[in-house]
């Protein structure tokens, strides 16, 4: 674990004001519609689900806006609404999974698009962050580092995922820059 060197990471600034954007466009809309739309119960249903859906887009916007992931040589810290820390030595598991979005196009030089998903979990907590976070691949570079040094299983769909990100699993890849943009596949 001498390789592992202190770092703060966060989700990027650019992508959390648009889904601000996003959010209020949508409350503006949902809320347009229940004040100035019909006055019927399918029209008050569908204005306040929209409502109800954007607000929870919006609070997870914010909490993505106020997370910070710390990783140093003891282990991974995660502050949003709580704080949750997992030392390298207790991880029992670590989870990358990806969650592909259709594309619009069918082309067969186009690679789908998607995100990855890091599951860090030990047993009384998980953390949970997403590859759009900036040094994404160096969190998982280091979650390989202690699954290596603590010898936790990986199962076949994370280490595939290791692979197409460019990291070894046995752990002899080249630290990834921790400054790095994320990344949506």
């Amino acid at each position: 674990m001498d390789k592992i060197s202190s770092h703060s990471l966060h989700y990027p600034l650019f992508d959390i004001y648009w889904d601000y954007a996003k959010t209020i466009v949508g409350l503006t809309i949902g809320v347009g519609g229940l004040v100035y739309g019909l006055v019927n119960l399918i029209s008050i249903l569908f204005f306040g689900s929209v409502v109800a859906i954007f607000c929870f887009f919006g609070f997870q916007s914010y909490k993505r806006h106020k997370s910070l992931v710390k990783v140093d040589k003891e282990g991974v810290r995660f502050k949003s609404w709580s704080q949750q820390e997992i030392s390298w030595k207790s991880i029992k598991n670590i989870e990358l999974r990806y969650f592909g979005r259709p594309a619009k196009e069918k082309d067969d030089n186009q690679k789908p698009k998607g995100i990855l998903h890091l599951v860090i979990k030990n047993d009384d907590q998980k953390i949970t962050v997403d590859s759009s976070l900036y040094g994404f691949r160096y969190l998982v570079w280091c979650a390989i580092l202690a699954v290596k040094e603590y010898k936790a299983p990986l199962d076949p769909g994370t280490v595939g995922n290791m692979l197409d990100i460019g990291l070894d699993p046995e752990g002899d890849s080249e630290m990834p820059d921790p400054l790095i943009p994320g990344f949506n596949l």
